[in-house]
């Protein structure tokens, strides 16, 4: 917990603290983002992309999605395999199912419009108290300070705080002061210098003290600790695992098979080639479907690599003609030069390997 000492400091020297901010912010801060507008639809859709996911990723996907649904309407009236389509290569897809669910939500409850008070976007799916302030916020509907990575980083290191044990009472600590510190004049442009600042100065390794408009004010560096070491490890230990797929396509028609999938609720909702978690699995499935004759038996492979999982995928071929008797699903194939459906970034890497292959 913050002690008096601390907090004293806090009181004394918030003021000077949040003018320095600002003053960097107005001649550093990152201006022309394309999400910096009042759309209130606008911002919801570039706060729930930018979960997880670093600015420089995100925009041309929010570019390429605005472009295609630029409404609040136009989405409402879109089908999730839109959705997933645009969000395809973004990765944590249980995002695009949440902002399909939050337009039935607005659909029904909200007679087509966003909401705009705390209390309703709260309550919307996989938005939580960070995004719903950021949204209200920007779109300036409310005054609310935020509480994101960058955010806590920042606060925990300006005032020493980096060591407190992470529990509910030392997060409510860091809310607190993340709240206090914020200009009610200019809460939308503070709390956007909050995370500029968390991202290009008060980085978690190596941050740039020099540039700090607050170094004269952060306890941390007064105290000569390590800025870098100060922070709890929070690295993932990568699990490793294998999968098998197949790589079924129609020659003739210069055609894909994909089908919907979801493996340990990743990839819920988009398209690929069937996949398997035993190579047995595959083979059952090849000799349901007719096709055990005509797979492949060459295997090639390639490392896929999430933020905690890194696949090792076993790749066999089937070239068909769709002519002959197969049992498979019509309606689940697609042209391989323009598949217009939401595919993992894996499948992607399947057809480059066909294509490089086959040309």
């Amino acid at each position: 917990m913050i002690s008096k000492k601390q907090s004293n400091y806090h009181n004394k020297n918030k003021n000077i603290i949040r003018k320095n901010i600002l003053l960097w912010y107005d001649k550093f801060g990152r201006h022309n983002l394309p999400w910096k507008n009042k759309s209130i639809y606008h911002i919801w859709i570039s706060e729930i992309m930018l979960q997880q996911t670093q600015v420089n990723t995100v925009i041309p996907y929010y570019t390429r999605f605005i472009k295609e649904i630029p409404t609040l309407k136009k989405l409402i009236d879109s089908k999730l395999d839109d959705i997933m389509a645009l969000w395809s290569g973004l990765g944590f897809y249980r995002r695009a199912i949440n902002i399909h669910k939050t337009c039935l939500i607005i659909k029904n409850k909200h007679f087509g419009k966003f909401p705009t008070t705390y209390d309703e976007i709260i309550k919307l799916p996989g938005i939580g108290r960070t995004t719903a302030s950021a949204i209200l916020t920007f779109s300036g509907n409310g005054v609310n300070s935020i509480l994101d990575g960058n955010v806590k980083r920042f606060i925990q290191r300006l005032y020493s705080l980096m060591n407190e044990k992470e529990d509910k009472d030392a997060l409510n600590q860091l809310w607190f002061l993340s709240e206090n510190l914020l200009s009610k004049t200019r809460p939308s442009d503070f709390i956007q210098a909050y995370m500029d600042l968390g991202a290009l100065v008060c980085k978690k390794t190596n941050p740039k003290c020099e540039s700090c408009p607050v170094r004269n004010y952060c306890i941390t560096r007064m105290n000569n600790s390590n800025l870098s070491m100060s922070l709890k490890s929070t690295r993932k230990k990568i699990k490793h695992k294998k999968l098998w797929t197949l790589m079924l396509v129609d020659s003739t028609n210069n055609r894909l098979y994909l089908e919907k999938i979801s493996y340990m609720n990743l990839w819920k909702g988009l398209y690929s080639s069937p996949l398997f978690s035993e190579k047995l699995e595959l083979d059952k499935w090849l000799l349901e479907n007719n096709l055990e004759n005509l797979a492949s038996q060459d295997i090639w492979q390639f490392n896929h690599k999430l933020s905690h999982i890194e696949f090792l995928f076993n790749v066999r071929l089937c070239k068909i003609n769709y002519n002959k008797k197969i049992s498979l699903m019509k309606d689940n194939w697609y042209n391989l030069s323009d598949i217009n459906i939401g595919i993992p970034r894996y499948q992607n890497k399947i057809i480059k390997r066909y294509i490089d292959l086959h040309d």
